[in-house]
C-alpha cells in the first residue's frame, strides 16, 4: 500500500477511527489520528494501538485499510 494512501486516512476530517490490515494477519487499530505518526523518508509507520504497545511497520507491509464502523445510536 502507498504511503500516502495512508496519511489520507490519518488526515481525514472529520477523523473515523480505522484498522490497518497487515499480509501477516495482524489487525492494529487506530483510534485517533494522534496513534499514527510517520517519518519524514514516508518509508516506514508507527502506530500505537495500546496504552504501551506499539509496533513500527513497513508500508509494503500493509494490505488494506478498514474504516470502523459506527456505532448505532
Amino acid at each position: 500500500m502507498k504511503i500516502a494512501d495512508i496519511k489520507k486516512m490519518r488526515n481525514r476530517a472529520p477523523f473515523r477511527a480505522f484498522e490497518v490490515h497487515l499480509t501477516t494477519g495482524e489487525v492494529l487499530p487506530v483510534q485517533h489520528p494522534e496513534n499514527m505518526s510517520m517519518p519524514e523518508d514516508e518509508t516506514e509507520m508507527f502506530v500505537v494501538w495500546t496504552k504501551r504497545d506499539w509496533n513500527l511497520v513497513e508500508a509494503t507491509q500493509v494490505a488494506r485499510i478498514s474504516v470502523q464502523r459506527r456505532a448505532a445510536k
